[in-house]
């Protein structure tokens, strides 16, 4: 039995680099109708040329438009049977020195953009009929933070939490709310340096690819997946049980 997503109406936010980039491609060879929104307009006018991706720019960091986009989706689309919320950025501050402004960003990036989001999603899967599914994508830094990251460790780990409570809330309607949890993904593009497969502290003994994150998510949003709901699936090559430690580039922010 393969996974089919001919028919779907997916949407994707953080469409134009690694892991969110990787998905959109791959629900494109599945046959899904993709919608994508990023900040980097060039890279998502490619996407649309290259695989047929309906590319908006919106910065989740702006409420407003968030907001404005809500309202061309619900008035030009009107029907989504899954959303992706992938995007992010990394955010090296510590408790010490973040900033209400960086705090801020990182809240509405990770946070309010993706109840937005998913509050629409439901919404419309709920007046459609639309047993659909919401993904939310998180990271282990929730569990196993590095230093300096504080605004991106308590912001993520809170999307952990939405999750399950979305998931209560909406499983009634037969919607499906799961958070997928990578580990270290190597998402720069290009190959991989040979030095961080090398001493990646995974049990798999290399970084993940963000392909690999994008057939996890193209399983969650297809019909074999129907009994799943307020989980977390945590892909990280055996990361948080490994005794390793991480290669100096992640530790440092370079990954």
């Amino acid at each position: 039995m393969s996974i089919g997503l001919r028919g779907k109406v997916v949407l994707i936010t953080g469409v134009t680099h690694g892991i969110g980039e990787a998905t959109g491609r791959l629900l494109r060879q599945l046959g899904a109708t993709v919608y994508g929104v990023g900040r980097d307009e060039a890279r998502g006018r490619a996407l649309e040329r290259e695989v047929g991706i309906v590319f908006r720019r919106v910065d989740l960091t702006r409420r407003q438009e968030v907001l404005d986009f809500i309202r061309w989706f619900e008035g030009e689309v009107g029907i989504i049977h899954a959303l992706i919320n992938n995007a992010s950025r990394n955010s090296r501050y510590s408790i010490l020195n973040t900033t209400l402004e960086e705090w801020d960003s990182m809240i509405e990036l990770n946070l309010t953009a993706p109840f937005l989001l998913s509050q629409m999603a439901a919404r419309i899967m709920i007046s459609k009929g639309v047993k659909g599914k919401i993904i939310n994508v998180a990271a282990i830094q929730a569990y196993f933070p590095l230093e300096s990251s504080f605004p991106y460790v308590t912001t993520k780990g809170g999307l952990i939490a939405m999750t399950r409570s979305m998931a209560v809330d909406l499983g009634k309607y037969g919607i499906q709310v799961i958070t997928v949890t990578p580990g270290p993904v190597y998402v720069r593009g290009g190959e991989v340096p040979k030095s961080l497969d090398e001493n990646a502290a995974t049990l798999i003994g290399r970084m993940g690819r963000p392909i690999e994150v994008a057939w996890l998510i193209a399983f969650l949003i297809s019909d074999l997946n129907t009994f799943m709901t307020g989980n977390e699936i945590i892909i990280d090559g055996g990361r948080v049980i490994s005794r390793k430690p991480d290669p100096r580039e992640i530790t440092s922010g370079e990954v």
